[in-house]
């Protein structure tokens, strides 16, 4: 046998492993974990899902049937959203920032299905530069829970992020104009009633979560 054989062997199973190891990072780039995918047409499918949608070059949603070695390949547009971990993640439409062009993120839906406005939790990666001790310079990541909704109105996907300009400042205001439907609530809100009100430079994102479980809830209770 040649010496430099059982290395290559050695080096194919390392990498056929790293390509098979399963891995999470955030709803936005995880690899061979079981789920459902949920497709635009009505379709499910089940298997090893594979997603990054930070992946421009090539299909960011992969999925691998059971018994099969090459995955199935899907774009975003087809998706609406994937089962996994006993939680759903739907593909949403980033409303109100400043980036070019269309911004889509998979994002936990924490309201049930039958709920007339929807609460989202996105896990947002946030990149930044720091210096070491050794003056070299290394790239950081972190994570940053954010939180956005969908009202009636909206149309297609699109969300707003609860600390954007379409609910602070003057959130008494905008959100009351926003379920005007239902008078007593929105009466609530405008009178800035303990439980229906933020301000803009309240610290706890858990709060105004709080706050708009409130609002949501007795939205969905004013038929």
């Amino acid at each position: 046998m040649k010496p430099y054989l059982p290395l290559v062997a050695a080096v194919i199973i390392l990498f056929s492993a790293c390509r098979s190891a399963a891995t999470f990072e955030s709803p936005n780039e995880f690899r061979n974990l079981s789920g459902t995918l949920h497709l635009t047409n009505g379709r499910t499918v089940e298997g090893k899902l594979v997603v990054n949608t930070d992946n421009s070059l090539g299909s960011r949603v992969k999925v691998f049937l059971p018994g099969e070695k090459k995955p199935q390949h899907y774009a975003l547009q087809d998706v609406e959203g994937y089962d996994l971990r006993g939680e759903y993640y739907e593909l949403k439409e980033i409303r109100g920032g400043f980036s070019l062009g269309a911004n889509y993120s998979f994002m936990k839906q924490l309201t049930p299905k039958g709920s007339r406005i929807h609460l989202y939790e996105n896990l947002e990666k946030d990149k930044s530069t720091v210096t070491n001790r050794d003056g070299t310079t290394s790239t950081r990541t972190r994570y940053e829970t954010q939180y956005y909704m969908q009202f009636p109105a909206e149309t297609g996907d699109a969300v707003w992020a609860v600390n954007s300009s379409k609910f602070v400042p003057n959130f008494d205001e905008k959100m009351s104009k926003l379920v005007a439907d239902c008078p007593a609530l929105a009466s609530k809100i405008a009178n800035k009633d303990a439980g229906y009100f933020y301000a803009q430079v309240s610290l706890f994102k858990e709060k105004r979560a709080d706050v708009l479980w409130n609002i949501i809830s007795e939205y969905n209770r004013c038929r």
